[in-house]
């Protein structure tokens, strides 16, 4: 069974995060979801009732926010943070 797009680059920054030490907190609720900082650790929260989409760009403006310059990311996720930062700045 092939992955779609979507399901590996949510995958692949899930691999980011643990390459990191950033944790990925998978939450329920009526909120949006980021990055935040809880004693010195960095969270990105998500909201599994959104659409995968929008999960993926929390992830993403997560990420553009810590440095990923000095880690090896996947080709497609590079592309796609790349994608993302142009469209933010």
């Amino acid at each position: 069974m092939v992955k779609s797009k979507s399901k590996k680059i949510l995958e692949l920054f899930f691999d980011l995060a643990e390459k990191m030490d950033v944790r990925i907190v998978n939450a329920k609720g009526d909120f949006q979801g980021g990055l935040c900082s809880v004693n010195d650790k960095k969270h990105i929260v998500i909201n599994t009732v959104k659409p995968i989409d929008q999960q993926i760009n929390i992830l993403a403006e997560g990420f553009l926010k810590l440095n990923v310059d000095g880690v090896f990311l996947a080709p497609v996720l590079r592309e796609y943070l790349d994608n993302k930062e142009k469209r933010l700045f």
